[in-house]
């Protein structure tokens, strides 16, 4: 789409990109590190996006979430789709967010819990029934199988070797203790 910023080749804020997907530090950022991750192909709303690119992007957000996590040494991240303008969507492309967060970071995310009227309950349980009830509504493909690339990991030695003799041994210890606990996080 022409008119739409995404789509114009704009390298001011983006980080990466290939085929499927470009990075960009959030234009409009709720807190330091704000990413967002957008389909290369234009689509307006999380429901035009194929499945497999969805999974893709879910994949990617999973690696940016680690990446602040060890660059940024965030507390937390929280992953957001804001999808069409009543959800905060402010760009006509859709984007899935990856926001840094930190202990009392003043950032509310939370909304007022109201207690459910049950006739309301009810009717909402019924309508969503029927909804699901029609096979293209919840028509989910089984996902594919993916062929398992080797990661290549390194020796315990060369771990230890990019550990710098300037550190102490906590700060050692709490890098390698990473490398080991980045090997559990990965498929």
């Amino acid at each position: 789409m022409m008119d739409c910023i995404i789509c114009q080749d704009s390298e001011k804020n983006t980080l990466y990109e290939n085929d499927k997907i470009k990075i960009l530090l959030a234009l409009e950022p709720a807190s330091i590190g704000h990413l967002q991750i957008f389909p290369r192909q234009h689509y307006s709303i999380f429901e035009e996006v194929p499945d497999e690119l969805v999974t893709y992007m879910a994949f990617a957000a999973n690696k940016l979430s680690m990446l602040l996590f060890e660059a940024l040494k965030v507390h937390g991240t929280n992953i957001i789709i804001q999808n069409g303008v009543p959800s905060g969507q402010t760009l006509p492309h859709f984007s899935l967010h990856v926001i840094p967060r930190r202990t009392d970071d003043g950032l509310r995310l939370e909304w007022d819990m109201n207690q459910a009227n049950p006739e309301n309950l009810e009717n909402i349980h019924r309508i969503i029934t029927e909804g699901l009830s029609k096979p293209e509504i919840i028509a989910i493909p089984e996902p594919k199988k993916q062929e398992i690339v080797p990661m290549e990991v390194k020796p315990a030695q060369e771990v230890q070797e990019e550990v710098t003799s300037d550190e102490t041994d906590d700060e050692r210890e709490k890098k390698i203790n990473y490398y080991l606990k980045s090997l559990e996080r990965i498929p």
